[in-house]
């Protein structure tokens, strides 16, 4: 194993909470350790209230104002926030040349299934209403924000809401009843992540609500009618079954679905941009894909925002 990826797995071991943490601590320590990754220098970021609920909005250097990415962090719906995935939401943004708008969406236990899927509706329904385009807003997260990235986009769909131009969906955590041999296969690989500890953070979410159901585990989800999505997983994660899975059925369903594996990378490794040349890798990657998108709008005649901020 190479120095960087050495180091990576051990700020995971030497600093996640262990069991019988409480969910204060839980969320502290989570923090304090993704402190540690700090964001470019060069960023500007704005704070912004979206009806009572706390965003900011991320401007890398060469933005453009129209392209959007709405950026919704992981925590397995239970910790993360704004500042500790900020590299991963600024870094993809600087990739597209797009002002990113990441969220504080509510969290379980205290706010369990639905209610992270409604704050990541209504922060799209105020970047529609304050006046992008959906073709020039892409959806994206890692881990429990590429859930609600599917979620989102099938939400949109389904309340016949403008559709955004597509979705990025990293390590995505999709399968909330952890049915696939991954679970199992790679058990003790992935630094991130435990069976035993997925299964408490959907308990948590779920509160009593089925892992079947499609906007809690998208893998059971309808896919048809959804914009391009990327889908982008390590291959040590306990989580590579879903993603495989998803993949395959968005393409049954007629889905526009892009798919790139990592060898040997954990779960949410581009957080570690500054790092790892896979997350660097990863983040290029990504922006490629958001650019194609936000382009092929742009050939059809442009859009500029009228409201300034």
């Amino acid at each position: 194993m190479k120095d960087s990826l050495r180091k990576a797995h051990r700020l995971f071991k030497d600093n996640l909470p262990g069991p019988g943490t409480s969910v204060e601590e839980l969320r502290i320590g989570v923090e304090a350790m993704f402190g540690q990754l700090p964001a470019a220098s060069d960023l500007i970021t704005e704070k912004v209230d979206i009806n009572g609920m706390e965003g900011e909005w991320q401007i890398p250097p060469e933005s453009k104002e129209d392209r959007v990415l709405l950026y919704l962090h992981g925590g397995g719906f239970m910790y993360g926030s704004i500042k500790s995935y900020r590299i991963e939401s600024s870094e993809m943004g600087r990739a597209a040349k797009a002002r990113v708008l990441s969220i504080n969406y509510r969290l379980a236990p205290e706010h369990p299934f639905p209610a992270p899927i409604d704050d990541a509706l209504k922060a799209y329904d105020w970047l529609l209403n304050q006046g992008y385009q959906p073709q020039n807003i892409v959806i994206g997260g890692g881990s429990a924000g590429g859930n609600l990235t599917a979620a989102l986009l099938m939400n949109i769909r389904d309340t016949k809401t403008p559709m955004p131009a597509g979705g990025v969906m990293i390590s995505p955590w999709i399968d909330l009843g952890q049915t696939g041999d991954t679970y199992t296969t790679k058990e003790g690989v992935d630094p991130v992540n435990t069976k035993e500890a997925l299964v408490q953070l959907a308990d948590n979410y779920l509160n009593g609500v089925s892992p079947n159901v499609p906007y809690a585990s998208p893998i059971y989800g309808d896919l048809r009618g959804l914009p391009p999505i990327y889908v982008m997983v390590g291959e040590s994660e306990l989580m590579l079954r879903e993603s495989l899975t998803f993949v395959t059925q968005a393409a049954l369903a007629g889905v526009d679905i892009r798919f790139r594996s990592w060898p040997s990378m954990f779960h949410n490794w581009l957080s570690f941009y500054s790092s790892l040349e896979e997350a660097k890798e990863g983040i290029i990657s990504a922006g490629n894909f958001m650019n194609e998108l936000y382009e092929k709008h742009e050939k059809k005649g442009g859009y500029h925002v009228s409201k300034s901020f």
